[in-house]
């Protein structure tokens, strides 16, 4: 007798790092964001427990950059600077930043070959109500190039973007324990050219615990699950593309000049794309969805919908337009072949979240997200799925860094 119950689980495979506690605030995580689209940390608006901040200068936004959607552009004589604020401009709230001892501040900038960096007014600083300074040409500056590090070597002027990185305790004098400016750079009023800016966040010292951490979670309430297992109801039966009870939130709290997160599948058989039943040998293909925030909401939602008419085949969420540029929302899941790694495995990169768009892949900037958790929806094809039979999947999410 074949019931009209059909039970879909997979098993999650994870890479998990040791994880450090979550505050309430995001001071003491080991990644704390200071000019960021990618990591948790200080935030203009003090919202879901981030520690405010105020961003002054004369700056503008501009698209060159090395991570998300834009860069800082500081003007001729222009400071940037970045403080902790107690509330309207000039508002200063100092901050225990005493977890970070030892621990180092990054940036990425591209410097214009005209820029002297010898010039006194470059400079870059943290303030603990006394700046304390760093020039363009000190030595205590070490970038990063292609994943290692290259020591002794101040500030590149070659019109190129380069990784940076400062020992705190290069800043002489600095008390971590009330620190009013999280990073200042400032641009000689003698250059003839802006400086670019990106991605600046302190980082522990090496010596202590960094985590990549992925959470099973409930649709229906947004909790964590004990079991860790990804499941379909009942209803879905004979139905088509269908969202999964759960989906998985992913929290990045390591540093890398190069990394990307990537989700899989580890069935050993490049024929099982997606869930599985070894005693008929039916397989229900699967497909992948990554957002900033949690679905449904607005426009988005989790009802999938299919474009079958050739060469423009595609899954699209019913709340976009199918005939629009942003479509193709769900990316079917691949079984991962030793050597090669396609991009359409890597949910998150440095420019994003991975947006499935007609005819080529986007990334969509986590600008103007706060709490920067991206969460990855799963979906399954149940139409020819048979009651009374387990179905199951090994998914691999996985950090992939230098």
């Amino acid at each position: 007798m074949i019931r009209n119950k059909l039970k879909l689980l997979f098993l999650l495979s994870l890479m998990l790092f040791l994880c450090d506690d979550i505050f309430a605030l995001n001071i003491g995580r080991a990644v704390y964001g200071v000019l960021t689209e990618t990591y948790n940390g200080a935030s203009t608006n003090a919202s879901a427990g981030n520690d405010k901040i105020f961003i002054y200068g004369n700056i503008l936004n501009d698209t060159d950059k090395i991570e998300g959607q834009y860069s800082n552009s500081i003007g001729i004589g222009a400071w940037l600077g970045v403080y902790f604020n107690s509330g309207g401009e000039w508002g200063l709230n100092p901050q225990n930043m005493t977890a970070y001892t030892g621990g180092r501040l990054y940036f990425s900038a591209k410097v214009p070959t005209t820029i002297d960096i010898n010039n006194s007014g470059n400079v870059f600083k943290i303030s603990d109500g006394v700046d304390k300074i760093v020039p363009f040409n000190s030595t205590n500056i070490k970038r990063i190039d292609n994943g290692a590090e290259i020591l002794d070597t101040k500030i590149k002027n070659d019109n190129a973007w380069h990784t940076y990185y400062i020992e705190i305790d290069s800043f002489t004098g600095l008390q971590l324990a009330n620190i009013t400016y999280l990073f200042v750079v400032g641009c000689s009023a003698s250059n003839d050219a802006a400086i670019l800016i990106d991605n600046v966040y302190w980082a522990k010292a090496k010596t202590e615990p960094r985590s990549f951490t992925v959470t099973v979670k409930n649709l229906s309430d947004h909790q964590t699950t004990t079991d860790q297992i990804i499941t379909w109801s009942q209803s879905c039966f004979r139905q088509s593309w269908t969202a999964a009870n759960q989906y998985i939130e992913l929290d990045l709290d390591q540093e890398s000049s190069n990394w990307f997160v990537r989700v899989y599948l580890d069935n050993g058989n490049d024929k099982r794309k997606g869930l599985w039943c070894e005693s008929v040998d039916i397989v229900l293909p699967m497909a992948w969805r990554v957002r900033p925030d949690i679905l449904p909401n607005g426009i988005d939602t989790l009802d999938i919908a299919v474009y079958n008419v050739y060469p423009d085949y595609g899954l699209y969420d019913v709340g976009r337009n199918p005939g629009g540029t942003d479509w193709y929302t769900w990316c079917p899941m691949r079984e991962l072949k030793a050597g090669i790694d396609y991009d359409d495995v890597k949910v998150w990169t440095l420019r994003g979240l991975h947006t499935v768009v007609w005819k080529h892949d986007a990334y969509d900037p986590l600008t103007t997200y706060i709490e920067r958790k991206p969460k990855i929806y799963f979906a399954a094809d149940c139409s020819n799925a048979l009651g009374g039979l387990v179905y199951r999947a090994n998914i691999v999410t996985q950090l992939v860094y230098e």
